[in-house]
C-alpha cells in the first residue's frame, strides 16, 4: 500500500524566494497596466521603489475634462475653480496599504507646497466614514472627492486614473493638462521632484 506524501513544510529559503516572485509578478503587472493604459503620448518612464512614475513633455500632455464632484468635507468641487493652478490628485482608499505607506509623504509635500499648489484625493471603493477616519488619523490638510463622484472625477483623466491601481498620483498643470503620473506609492521626495519642474515652467511662462 503506497503511502501519501506530506508536502515538504517551507523553508525560510524558500519562502523569501516566493516572496521576491510575487514583488516581481507584481511589478510586471503594474509596467503592463501602464504599457497597455499608454495613449499615444511617449512619457518619460522610470521605475522607483514599487512604483512607476512617467512625466510628459508639454506638447505630449492631455487635458483633463471639466468635472463636478461631491467632497468629503460636504462641499461641492467644480474643477474649472482649479484652472490657473497647479494641482496634485492622488487616487486613494482607506482599505489601500499601499495609500497608508504613502500618506506621510503626501502630507509632508502638500504642506511644504501650501500655497502654490492645490492638493486634492480622489477617495475610491470606500464609504465616507472610514475615508474620514483615515484623513483625521493622518493629518491630511487637504479635501478630497468622495467614492461616489470618484467615477466621473477619474473619467475626467481619460486613462491616466483606475480605480484598481489605487495609488495613482497625477500631476496636473495650470492648463489643466496631465504633466506626471506615479502609479504607486510615491515618496516625499519623488512628488517633488515632479512638481517642481511644472512650477518652473508656469513661472517661466509669466
Amino acid at each position: 500500500m503506497s503511502q501519501t506524501e506530506t508536502p515538504a513544510p517551507t523553508t525560510p529559503a524558500r519562502g523569501r524566494r516566493i516572496l521576491i516572485a510575487i514583488a516581481v509578478a507584481g511589478a510586471i503587472a503594474l509596467v503592463a497596466w501602464v504599457v497597455a493604459d499608454r495613449s499615444e503620448e511617449a512619457p518619460r518612464a522610470s521605475a522607483e521603489g514599487g512604483s512607476v512614475v512617467e512625466e510628459f513633455d508639454i506638447a505630449d500632455r492631455a487635458a483633463g475634462k471639466p468635472f463636478q464632484a461631491q467632497l468629503l468635507s460636504g462641499k461641492q468641487l467644480d474643477s474649472d475653480t482649479l484652472k490657473g493652478k497647479v494641482v496634485v490628485y492622488n487616487v486613494w482608499g482607506s482599505w489601500c496599504a499601499p495609500c497608508v505607506a504613502e500618506a506621510p509623504d503626501l502630507v509632508k509635500v502638500a504642506n511644504e507646497f501650501t500655497g502654490q499648489v492645490t492638493f486634492m484625493g480622489i477617495n475610491v471603493r470606500d464609504n465616507d466614514g472610514a475615508a474620514r477616519a483615515f484623513e483625521r488619523k493622518h493629518l491630511v490638510p487637504y479635501d478630497s472627492i468622495t467614492s461616489a463622484g470618484s467615477i466621473q472625477a477619474m473619467g475626467a483623466f481619460h486613462n491616466s486614473l483606475a480605480a484598481s491601481a489605487a495609488p495613482t498620483t497625477l500631476v496636473v498643470d495650470r492648463e489643466g493638462r496631465v504633466a506626471a503620473r506615479a502609479i504607486g506609492p510615491v515618496t516625499a521626495t519623488t512628488l517633488r521632484n515632479l512638481i517642481e519642474p511644472v512650477l518652473a515652467e508656469d513661472n517661466a511662462s509669466r
